[in-house]
């Protein structure tokens, strides 16, 4: 018997196999769902200088490699770096330094939450908020800046409804920023009763305040920055695509990222402000190993809460009302045009059908037919039914984010009636138009939980299970598809497919361990969760 294994083992080094190859860290003992192109399952993976050399079967991979680290992950789940293809990173970091106003039952106790915190931020500065949904309070009536006034008269106080295009703001904001109450606003509504001034803006006349953000210093940004960071690693996300920013956000985040104190991935939308463009047809896209800058962020509507997004027939709950377009057409033709000749991604917020519709005219006029460009309508909340074939005809990836079907499917249908609410959400029809879909969370305006994004997607529920059967189920996703919404799919959308999204030889080793099963994760009362996300091979939580 010791003849049989002394031969073994020289045998094992004679081969040149055994431990022949050096890892930095070698994950075993794990049930690896690679997500490839054949959906390929493994027991383990080696990592070497932050990227993956192979995976393999448990000994094939122990045996093969020597690493200066061994993780033995018990059984559970591995599954490539969610990422998140629509969010606002940099507004959600901002958000935990605003008073917050998610999950309010009325209006007065946004207004109670609002003097706690200035009680206890004293000064003359701005107090921002956000977070409140009127069609979660028994009135579901839109607020005023009637109580702003009387508690807060020398303070100026803006507080903006969960998807930012509705805010609140007192007399003191709008003495603040010179804002005129009679002015006409392309694109933006300001609340008046009795021919006076209510407080309440909608879409562009909330975008007038928006140097109330820009001015944010520079550590107010940093600190924003690394708390949306923490709390995305915390949920597995290891790259996020962020709707929306400046030249000065981006370089911070370039910077940062530089210093190595920003670690995450950012695949930056840069807003179509003229500045932005000018800058970029100067310098070019980005393309570094962290940060991407190759694509711009257009608004062609607003949300279907406030009654900004642009609907072909008036909405059912406001007669007459039609909703809100953004910018012209000119514009949207003008930046498409800019967008091409430059090669950046346009991707563009459309809610309802008149938006989608109007879009996906303007893309199709100047992509012309089938192409690789990706561009992407963000949301692509409703399409009407004779409008979806140009998905495919013109290549364009729909983008969006499953946890608003169950979010709004409670109220949508007194928004859009029982015909179009038929055609609202339909992700599933949309995949089949064109093969794939880039999910995301649209964090803050959902929460951040990339497992919140499979369940919304799979079975249709909110976290407490409602509806029972699940909000239009004919539109789920399947447990595989909707995976791949979240990893390869979201890699395909932001030109990374050949670094990220799948866990494959000579890919980024960026990956998260759940300790249970993708497909049960989501539903009601699971305690499945992400026990540990890495990025580059390097543990980040």
């Amino acid at each position: 018997m010791v003849r049989t294994a002394t031969f073994a083992i020289a045998a094992l080094f004679l081969s040149g196999c055994y431990h022949s190859q050096e890892a930095d860290l070698v994950i075993h003992n794990a049930r690896i769902r690679s997500m490839d192109e054949a959906g390929t399952e493994y027991q383990a993976m080696a990592i070497k200088d932050g990227r993956i050399v192979e995976l393999g079967a448990e000994r094939q991979i122990l045996n093969r490699y020597a690493a200066k680290e061994n993780v033995d992950a018990a059984g559970q789940v591995v599954l490539p770096g969610f990422i998140d293809g629509h969010c606002h990173f940099f507004g959600y970091g901002l958000n935990k330094q605003k008073v917050d106003l998610s999950g309010t039952a009325s209006w007065s106790e946004v207004i109670e939450r609002t003097k706690t915190f200035i009680a206890a931020h004293p000064g003359d500065g701005w107090i921002l908020g956000r977070g409140w949904d009127q069609n979660d309070w028994a009135d579901e009536t839109l607020p005023d800046n009637t109580l702003l006034n009387e508690l807060f008269p020398g303070r100026p106080v803006l507080l903006q409804r969960i998807d930012g295009h509705a805010a609140v703001v007192n007399q003191a904001a709008m003495e603040r920023v010179g804002f005129d109450p009679g002015r006409t606003i392309e694109g933006g509504l300001m609340g008046t009763k009795d021919g006076k001034p209510t407080g309440l803006l909608v879409d562009n006349a909330v975008s007038v305040f928006q140097t109330i953000f820009d001015e944010a210093d520079e550590d107010t940004k940093r600190k924003a920055l690394l708390a949306a960071q923490a709390d995305c690693f915390a949920v597995g996300l290891t790259m996020v695509c962020d709707a929306g920013l400046d030249v000065g956000t981006i370089d911070l985040i370039r910077r940062m990222q530089q210093e190595g104190s920003l670690k995450m991935r950012v695949y930056a939308m840069v807003t179509d402000a003229p500045e932005n463009l000018a800058h970029f047809e100067r310098n070019g896209p980005i393309a570094e190993e962290r940060l991407t800058v190759r694509s711009v962020k257009v608004y062609a509507d607003g949300a279907l809460g406030s009654r900004g997004a642009l609907l072909k027939a008036p909405y059912s709950d406001q007669a007459g009302h039609h909703g809100l377009q953004l910018a012209s057409r000119e514009h949207f033709l003008e930046v498409a045009k800019w967008c091409k000749a430059h090669g950046f991604q346009m991707n563009t917020h459309c809610i309802g059908d008149s938006a989608n519709a109007l879009l996906l005219g303007v893309y199709g006029e100047v992509l012309g037919g089938a192409n690789d460009l990706r561009w992407r309508i963000e949301h692509a909340q409703v399409v009407a039914p004779e409008d979806r074939g140009a998905f495919a005809t013109f290549s364009i990836i729909p983008s969006v984010q499953p946890t608003h079907a169950t979010s709004d499917g409670p109220w949508v249908g007194q928004r859009l009636g029982p015909e179009r609410e038929r055609y609202a959400y339909a992700y599933e029809d949309l995949r089949k138009t064109m093969g794939l879909l880039a999910l995301g969370t649209d964090f803050p305006v959902e929460g951040i939980d990339p497992l919140a994004t499979f369940r919304s997607a799979v079975y249709r529920q909110d976290a407490h299970g409602t509806p029972p059967n699940g909000y239009q189920p004919g539109n789920a996703l399947s447990p595989e598809n909707a995976l791949r919404g979240m990893t390869i799919w979201n890699a395909i959308s932001t030109f990374s497919e050949k670094e990220l999204g799948s866990l494959e030889p000579g890919k980024c080793a960026d990956f998260v361990l759940l300790n249970g099963d993708p497909e049960l994760m989501a539903k009601p009362g699971s305690r499945v969760r992400v026990t540990a996300t890495y990025l580059g091979g390097e543990r980040v939580h």
